[in-house]
């Protein structure tokens, strides 16, 4: 070949290479571009659940209130002092059981005349709120829903109304304000970067605060009327929140550069029902590392491609010139290969004697994961079994308040009145929904794990642990403290497993400071170099020096035989064991016991 003819030859190589990598580089970023819209609608679909959940919880408030004969009879008699007294303090009682922020009542006007902050500096008392929509929507016989700041307090909160009615007149409205800020929290924790607007694009809720009361798209006039009219937000600027390079993927997902010059995936979700959205920002770092790790990778490939091209044209040579010799070597060639025959026949049976040896084990320690599982499982199910207290509690409120609408229906029923009687069903089907809720978090802490090592979040594990004991914390009046000044730590382990290892170590606590004057119980998480310490301890009675060696056994138990099988801790062990960490108990100097969990810290990035 000639020499023009291989340098075309080479050009034309290189072109084919550099196109294969342009075509690897955007497959790699539309995989993992499509990748993260997977887990960002996943995650928006939490997040919508999280939020109707902290609206719907207290939608049946309002109406509940507004069935009450005292409330009607203030508006009928307003200058009743008594009266007014009674219904302060029937407010001020659901108030806290509800954990609403305020309850108030209006009259026709729009003018509170009772509220369950009647005692205090900021007062709904006397007030009048006829310009607030939610007003004006029970004023028209139904339900009315609104998010705001509020006009006396300056804070901001989600207002639910119902109307009072005489007969079938409209003679008051009673209004429940509710606080997102607990929300709004835990998202900011978990580490999201994520808001919600209402229908006119303003930013109310942010986990970052430099966004909160930004629009997504400049506000019309007509808009800003709206807003200063019924004091929204008590401010009229609303700047644009600064999203540039805008591309859009779907109706829902596009790419920008975010307001802090980073480029970002933003996903929407609508909220019909609330007139909401929520926008989710995606940082697209991974995709630029996915891009470089895929054309390094083709790059490398086709240099190991022509590494082997170059090889086997040099072995080309080789064997032309070594054919020359193989006459004079061939009688030596066959008998190395009839020594070599022997050998590998030695090195096949043993191969399969070893073959036999590993699949035995394999099936061994199989059975042995299966079973070691199945007791986990059984560990979990014993949990929730003795937590079933703590259940009916939480079930038995969403439970009152239906027994009260289908009361309520049975009259309205006799009275003929069906348009009431459809209103009763509706909200009894609204608390069967938010029951099937509370199962289902349950339902979730029951299911088997899938035993994945994967980077865990401390603080969130602990979190979810204590919700399934809150019930009993409060039942125990137990005071409980968390110390855990980096919140960010995540260590390799399993979320399931973990949640069920502090489930098992919080209720031991639990039980150890049941007779304690002023129980307390505090959990410490520290990391000490390439390992994070999660420690709960006790002001109980601590642990006998002489039980100490076997408190890890399987079925040792200082405690009844319908209190447990003495399987939690070695259950425990067991699980903290397959993490490649540690379990420890002992004895505090200043009374009651500690237990400490090591796990391996995971320098994990978003």
């Amino acid at each position: 070949m000639s020499r023009p003819a291989r340098v075309l030859l080479w050009l034309a190589a290189l072109a084919a290479a550099a196109g294969l990598l342009w075509l690897l580089a955007a497959w790699g970023e539309r995989a993992e571009t499509e990748r993260l819209r997977e887990a960002g609608r996943h995650r928006l679909d939490v997040y919508a659940g999280s939020l109707r959940n902290a609206v719907d919880r207290y939608a049946y408030l309002p109406f509940a209130l507004s069935t009450h004969p005292d409330l009607a009879a203030l508006l009928r008699a307003p200058d009743d002092a008594a009266l007014r007294d009674k219904v302060n303090r029937y407010l001020i009682i659901n108030k806290a059981s509800a954990q609403a922020s305020v309850l108030y009542l209006l009259d026709a006007q729009g003018t509170a005349i009772a509220a369950s902050n009647w005692d205090t500096p900021q007062s709904y008392v006397g007030r009048n709120y006829s310009f607030r929509p939610y007003f004006l929507q029970a004023r028209e016989g139904h339900g009315g829903r609104f998010y705001g700041v509020g006009f006396t307090t300056r804070q901001p909160g989600y207002f639910l109304s119902y109307p009072v009615f005489d007969g079938r007149k409209v003679i008051g409205v009673v209004v429940a304000k509710v606080s997102l800020d607990g929300l709004e929290h835990n998202w900011r924790q978990g580490g999201e970067r994520m808001l919600v607007a209402d229908r006119h694009g303003v930013a109310f809720l942010s986990t970052d605060a430099d966004w909160l009361w930004h629009s997504l798209t400049p506000l019309p006039a007509e808009t800003l009327r709206f807003i200063e009219d019924t004091r929204q937000y008590g401010r009229a600027d609303f700047p644009v929140l600064a999203l540039k390079q805008r591309q859009p993927l779907d109706a829902d997902t596009e790419r920008a550069t975010g307001p802090r010059g980073s480029e970002v995936l933003v996903q929407t979700l609508n909220l019909p029902d609330l007139e909401w959205r929520i926008v989710l920002f995606s940082d697209l770092a991974p995709v630029r590392q996915v891009v470089r790790n895929t054309v390094t990778g083709g790059a490398l490939g086709l240099l190991a491609l022509l590494s082997w091209l170059l090889f086997w044209r040099q072995r080309r040579r080789r064997i032309r010139d070594n054919l020359r010799a193989s006459a004079a070597l061939r009688q030596a060639h066959d008998e190395l290969e009839h020594k070599v025959d022997a050998r590998t026949r030695d090195l096949v049976d043993a191969n399969a004697q070893l073959q036999r040896e590993i699949a035995e084990r394999i099936r061994t320690e199989t059975n042995l994961r299966a079973a070691q599982n199945e007791l986990i499982q059984a560990g979990k199910l014993a949990v929730l079994g003795q937590m079933a207290a703590g259940v009916t509690h939480e079930l038995n409120q969403p439970l009152t308040a239906m027994r009260s609408f289908a009361e309520n229906a049975l009259a309205l029923l006799d009275r003929g009145d069906t348009g009431e009687v459809r209103r009763n069903l509706g909200l009894i089907a609204q608390l069967t929904e938010r029951m099937g809720k509370i199962t289902g978090q349950l339902r979730a802490f029951a299911r088997k794990s899938d035993g994945k090592v994967e980077p865990v979040l401390v603080h969130a594990a602990i979190g979810n642990a204590l919700l399934l004991l809150e019930q009993r914390l409060r039942q125990q009046q137990v005071r409980l403290d968390i110390d855990q000044p980096d919140t960010g730590l995540r260590v390799s382990g399993n979320p399931v497993r973990l949640e069920q290892v502090l489930i098992n170590l919080l209720r031991n606590a639990l039980d150890a400071v049941r007779t304690s004057p002023q129980p307390a119980i505090r959990i410490g998480v520290a990391a000490s170099g390439d390992h994070v310490g999660i420690t709960v301890s006790d002001n109980g009675p601590g642990i006998a020096e002489a039980q100490l060696p076997a408190i890890f056994d399987p079925f040792f138990t200082t405690k009844s035989a319908s209190e447990g099988l003495g399987l939690g801790l070695a259950i425990s062990l067991s699980i903290v064991r397959d993490f490649g960490g540690r379990l420890t108990a002992g004895n505090r100097p200043e009374g009651g016991a500690y237990f400490k969990v090591e796990l391996s810290a995971v320098d994990w990035r978003p």
